[in-house]
């Protein structure tokens, strides 16, 4: 767990399902607004398909299942995150991405037994913003060794 006084992080901000979570900037390699994604069959339905991103594939997730959000239709205002973690990229589609705050270590709580345990799972902890509220931070080595994703390596770009 981060929770060192002394340390500083930068997350960018996204809001998924009306909740907003942050992903630590150096994971984010890019944010492009929801692009054509192509289907693939017996797939987890946490897996929306690939894209074609500049020569490469790229498979795309929806995270609402994970964390048990209410699963809204995706629109063509969506967006996909492509986050990096350890080799591993993988699109998550996200409503908005809203900006990139530092947020101090100590400022950082760590999950408590009164959130849902889907978040708690799935988060490192939560910041409580003066505008937004609560800001749960995603711990991506968790989402991307989830089993519903974990099956379907051959997608993850790695």
């Amino acid at each position: 767990m981060k929770n060192t006084s002394h340390s500083e992080y930068r997350y960018s901000i996204l809001c998924i399902s009306g909740h907003y979570f942050g992903v630590e900037v150096k994971y984010v390699q890019e944010v492009q607004l929801l692009p054509v994604i192509t289907k693939i069959p017996n797939v987890h339905a946490c897996v929306l398909g690939v894209f074609n991103m500049r020569g490469q594939i790229q498979s795309v997730i929806d995270i609402r299942g994970f964390l048990n959000l209410p699963v809204e239709k995706i629109t063509e205002e969506s967006f996909v995150v492509i986050v990096e973690h350890q080799k591993t990229k993988l699109g998550i589609v996200v409503e908005k991405v809203l900006d990139v705050f530092s947020i101090e270590g100590s400022k950082i709580q760590i999950p408590t037994r009164e959130m849902p345990l889907s978040l708690i799972q799935y988060c490192n902890g939560y910041y409580n913003h003066k505008r937004l509220g609560k800001v749960f931070l995603l711990d991506l080595e968790t989402l991307f060794n989830a089993k519903e994703i974990v099956s379907y390596s051959y997608l993850l770009g790695a």
